[in-house]
């Protein structure tokens, strides 16, 4: 019997001290642990003193809700958008375009009006040049050349395709004359842009009205251009 007791003792006497700790009753909360209110110095507890049971913290579950946190703050951060060098990114615009009075339906051309810098920008093809009475003419050796005319506008027939989802325009590479005046692209706070080889041009007051004698205005969320 006496050697019964003597194992029970050392066997006691050689679990750690922090485990006993751990192995008191009581009801645990969520996070596994609890204060203890009962017979805290016989579990060489202070009273009042929170501790785990079973191992149980909230390292974890901390680490685990930062790291949730973190990544859905990640995963609702877009990346950043990569535009290609030399180039700068153009959007379509958010209302509707009117040529002489006629809607046309820009997600449903090839050659879309687009928008720089809150700046309409046309698309300088046959069909919007005929569109506004404008003359235009290439060459490789001299550049692009527009000029104003007195001819009556055409029908406009814009050319059917899809624009694309990521709009890169860049600087023309050539020389550009309006009314046989060269210009200085660099300066210009809103630049001629290239977009699909066509040449855009800022619908501005300087070069729609003043260099080719076009009417503009926006009103009712709605873009107007006349000749």
């Amino acid at each position: 019997m006496k050697l019964k007791k003597t194992i029970m003792i050392i066997v006691l006497l050689c679990f750690p001290f922090a485990s006993i700790a751990n192995a008191h009753p009581g009801r645990t909360d969520q996070n596994g642990g609890h204060t203890c209110r009962t017979n805290c110095e016989k579990w060489g507890l202070k009273y009042g003193e929170y501790h785990y049971h079973n191992g149980g913290n909230n390292s974890s579950r901390s680490s685990s809700s930062s790291g949730s946190s973190a990544n859905a703050a990640s995963s609702s951060i877009s990346p950043k958008e990569n535009v290609p060098e030399g180039a700068v990114k153009v959007s379509l615009p958010g209302f509707n375009i009117f040529v002489n009075g006629q809607q046309i339906s820009n997600s449903t051309s090839k050659y879309p009006v687009v928008v720089y810098k809150d700046i309409t920008y046309f698309p300088m093809t046959w069909n919007y040049t005929q569109a506004l009475a404008l003359e235009t003419k290439w060459d490789a050796e001299v550049g692009f050349v527009i000029r104003k005319t007195n001819n009556k506008p055409a029908n406009l027939n814009t050319d059917p395709g899809v624009p694309a989802s990521k709009l890169y325009a860049t600087m023309p590479e050539f020389n550009v004359y309006v009314n046989d005046v060269w210009i200085d692209n660099s300066s210009e706070e809103y630049p001629l842009l290239v977009l699909n080889d066509i040449t855009y041009f800022p619908m501005t007051w300087k070069f729609a009205v003043e260099e080719l004698g076009l009417t503009t205005k926006f009103e009712n969320n709605s873009f107007y251009i006349s000749k």
